[in-house]
């Protein structure tokens, strides 16, 4: 279904009205009649009105004040509108919903206050309503919100401001982290969020990695991209995939940041080397004995061993003696499907396990990697890279329940060309756009979160 830009305007009645009024070009287009009854809906707001037909040709629609404060409308002026089956739709109406909101005006989620600036004014030419919040802001008897939008003031500057709003179309759902998202109150809220008829939620909650490796490691579009992992882990288990791999990372199953994870190589000669990160400083230890290794880091009883899991090693390709891999970003835009929006070459920090920004990695342009480490094959590799990545993409969501519109893919390249996927993230970091060359594909990833929405409200 395509909307229509339009103007929507408020209008003074000396009475309370039922009646809107639909500019003559609409009209037409829409085949409407006059004075028939119609539904007119704003979000998750909705009321029986009659339509009449105005005088102008201008795609312009004048609402009742009534009408427009039961429907909870946030602001006027250009917005798109859809009608099918006697339904008119206004919007759509879009948020994002986080926790840990702050009273401060200039700021109302602290530190991600910026990047959800960053969200709303890069989809303002789709004309959406677009807010953010929190379970706390939720009207649930009215079906209201009192959102955070960015609007302009009188200077013409993009300001934070708070107004009464609809309960969304399309929630794109941005909890910050696993502990957040576990509180009563957050469960509570995605839960009654779901019973709602007429709102989608993509990318809800987060991703456990034995879980995504179950998913995949069969899967028929991307298993041969996935390395061998194996859970409910013990010596043995260990011992086995070293043996044959040589080299194997353990992971915690619900961790991220490259937090908690040990890199351990063996030596036929010398025994095993364990490589990891521990009050800011990466540690590499040696020991006779696997067993040894296991309980020094884990205990006697190796109970921590019950959230990890272990993963076959990969000799990716080095920058300057570092290993590196890539961080691919994918956006599902307005076309539903899957686009890479930007690929980082990560490069580990000096003894580390991970690439990890706060573990020492950092972010070099991809062509100037690609070029050392594959001279002449540039494209080859870069394009392999994609295609991989729109694979796994196309893999994850067949297995997911909910709509995913974003992705961001840790990818390793071995020295035999070949792709390699060690995590799938449903929230992922932007740290990547920081990059000069990437700053362009920073700005269309925003884009893409507003333009996914449309898709999915049936705006577009």
């Amino acid at each position: 279904m395509s909307s229509i830009l339009c103007q929507i305007h408020p209008v003074s009645v000396s009475n309370p009205s039922q009646t809107i009024v639909v500019s003559r070009s609409l009209f037409r287009e829409w085949n409407c009649r006059t004075r028939q009854t119609i539904q007119i809906s704003v979000g998750n707001k909705s009321m029986n009105v009659r339509v009449i037909e105005g005088k102008s040709e201008d795609a312009t629609i004048l609402l009742p004040r009534p009408i427009s404060r039961q429907l909870c409308i946030p602001h006027f002026g250009e917005v798109r509108a859809t009608y099918n089956n006697r339904e008119l739709r206004i919007g759509p109406v879009l948020a994002i919903l986080t926790t840990g909101a702050s009273n401060s005006p200039a700021s109302p989620f602290g530190d991600r206050s910026n990047l959800f600036r960053h969200f709303l004014t890069a989809g303002q030419d789709n004309k959406p309503f677009f807010y953010v919040f929190t379970p706390n802001m939720v009207n649930w008897r009215q079906r209201t919100v009192q959102g955070w939008f960015i609007r302009k003031d009188e200077s013409g500057q993009n300001r934070w401001f708070r107004h009464i709003a609809p309960l969304p179309d399309v929630i794109y759902e941005r909890v910050p982290n696993r502990r957040a998202e576990a509180l009563p109150h957050v469960e509570e809220c995605r839960l009654r969020l779901q019973t709602l008829g007429n709102c989608k939620m993509f990318n809800q909650g987060f991703f456990n990695k034995w879980s995504v490796h179950e998913k995949l490691f069969t899967h028929e579009l991307v298993s041969e991209n996935i390395p061998e992992t194996v859970h409910d882990l013990d010596e043995h288990s260990i011992r086995d995939l070293i043996e044959r791999h040589k080299m194997v990372y353990l992971k915690p199953t619900g961790g991220s940041l490259g937090l908690g994870i040990l890199r351990i190589t063996r030596d036929p000669k010398n025994g095993y080397y364990c490589r990891f990160r521990n009050n800011e400083k990466n540690i590499l230890r040696h020991y006779n004995s696997l067993e040894a290794l296991l309980v020094n880091h884990f205990g006697p009883e190796l109970a921590p061993l019950r959230r990890y899991l272990v993963q076959q090693g990969i000799r990716l390709v080095k920058y300057k003696d570092r290993p590196v891999d890539f961080r691919v970003h994918l956006h599902k835009d307005k076309t539903g499907q899957w686009k890479v929006i930007g690929i980082g070459a990560k490069v580990a920090g000096a003894g580390c396990v991970t690439t990890h920004g706060r573990t020492g990695g950092s972010i070099i342009a991809v062509s100037e990697l690609l070029s050392l480490a594959f001279p002449g094959q540039e494209t080859e590799i870069e394009e392999k890279i994609a295609e991989t990545s729109i694979r796994i993409a196309l893999a994850m969501e067949s297995t997911m329940p909910g709509p995913l519109g974003e992705l961001g893919l840790d990818i390793g390249v071995d020295h035999h060309h070949k792709v390699w996927l060690f995590e799938v993230n449903s929230k992922p970091g932007r740290h990547i756009f920081h990059h000069p060359t990437l700053h362009q594909a920073g700005q269309k990833s925003a884009r893409c979160i507003t333009e996914y929405g449309l898709k999915l409200a049936q705006f577009i």
